[in-house]
């Protein structure tokens, strides 16, 4: 699969100097948004994604090792806050995606990893429909999960620019991330929130679905967020899938020297052999990772239990429970059902667990 991308930032028509940050490479993409005062929002965003791109090299990536760099990422810059007053407080959101290469025989599908923290958001442009992978870690967007206010209140509600969680801020981090089949013609936008605060997602949905080059949607986006206000920095990465990645794309050589067939056979075997091993391996540890949420049954009575592993059987991996809440499904409101339903996943347990008492407090508003 190759990867065609473009990217546009501005400072936007209010703010005196730009604290977005963005990576765009071969097959690692990413937006930052600093925040805090005397350039310190530029410091960390600059931190986070020059950190990322550092660690990338040489390595597969993958949704565990987004989560594993992100949160070192984040002790870096927690760390580097600390030591100065002028930092003190100073954190990043981050949203990110990389191409997966397939470990497998090449009739896998190509897999992207995506990961986030904050409000800085991924979407998806797929065969006409338009929509947002990422979940903002927002204060409005909570208000939007217990139904409270829409998604366009959401957008210029007074308290938009609170999150709730970003980089440099604690010195724990919970890191959002997923896997995600990718097919030619998919076209994903990352942006900072100074794009969705002033453009309507059905203005975005519109631009990506023009049949343009990358960089001149991420142009148009950012200028049409300008018109409307830009009263924040904004920044869009739009990365299009558009095929699959010739042979002399991955290094070979276009005249091949002659080797007889008993060789090729045993070299074949050989590399047949290993990339079983590996992708065994790799499919144990992470069938074995990570945390979910999910209902003990299909009941309106049923508890919400935290499982351990994937989320589904794969090969002979299967997820084991670890423990259920007294929370039931009828506790719950209908999105909030539907997020369990969807296996809302985690690092650790504690995470989940500290999930599962925040849908107590939402669920005793609701009484």
């Amino acid at each position: 699969m190759l990867l065609k991308h473009g990217v546009a930032t501005d400072t936007g028509n209010v703010r005196p100097q730009n604290e977005d940050s963005y990576i765009v490479s071969e097959h690692l993409f990413a937006v930052a948004d600093g925040m805090g005062g005397h350039n310190a929002g530029e410091v960390a965003s600059s931190l986070a994604t020059t950190l990322l791109n550092e660690r990338a090299v040489g390595q597969v990536l993958t949704p565990e090792w987004f989560v594993d760099t992100i949160t070192a990422i984040n002790h870096t810059i927690h760390e580097s806050a600390a030591e100065s007053s002028e930092r003190r407080g100073m954190g990043t959101t981050i949203c990110a995606m990389s191409l997966v290469q397939s470990l497998g025989d090449n009739t896998e599908l190509p897999q992207v990893a995506l990961a986030n923290v904050g409000d800085s958001r991924i979407y998806l442009w797929r065969k006409g429909t338009f929509r947002q992978l990422s979940v903002d870690h927002s204060y409005v967007q909570e208000l939007v999960t217990e139904g409270l206010i829409t998604e366009e209140e959401a957008r210029v509600h007074p308290r938009r620019n609170i999150v709730t969680r970003a980089l440099g801020i604690d010195d724990r981090v919970a890191v959002d991330s997923w896997l995600l089949p990718v097919f030619s013609g998919d076209r994903y936008i990352l942006c900072s929130d100074g794009l969705v605060d002033e453009v309507p997602s059905a203005d975005i949905a519109s631009l990506a679905a023009q049949q343009r080059e990358p960089q001149a949607v991420a142009e148009a986006l950012v200028e049409l967020a300008k018109r409307n206000g830009g009263r924040d920095n904004i920044t869009v990465v739009v990365v299009d899938a558009v095929g699959d990645v010739p042979h002399s794309y991955i290094g070979e050589s276009a005249l091949e020297t002659p080797l007889t067939r008993s060789k090729k056979k045993k070299i074949f075997g050989v590399g047949v052999a290993l990339v079983l091993l590996v992708s065994l391996a790799i499919t144990g540890r992470n069938a074995r990772s990570g945390y979910f949420l999910t209902f003990e049954n299909s009941t309106q009575g049923s508890a919400v239990c935290i499982d351990h592993g994937a989320s589904g059987r794969v090969l002979w991996f299967a997820p084991t429970r670890e423990q259920c809440s007294d929370l039931v499904r009828s506790d719950l409101i209908p999105a909030l059902q539907h997020q369990i339903d969807n296996h809302s996943r985690f690092t650790s347990i504690i995470d989940a667990q500290r999930y599962i008492a925040a849908l107590k407090k939402v669920s005793a508003l609701n009484d």
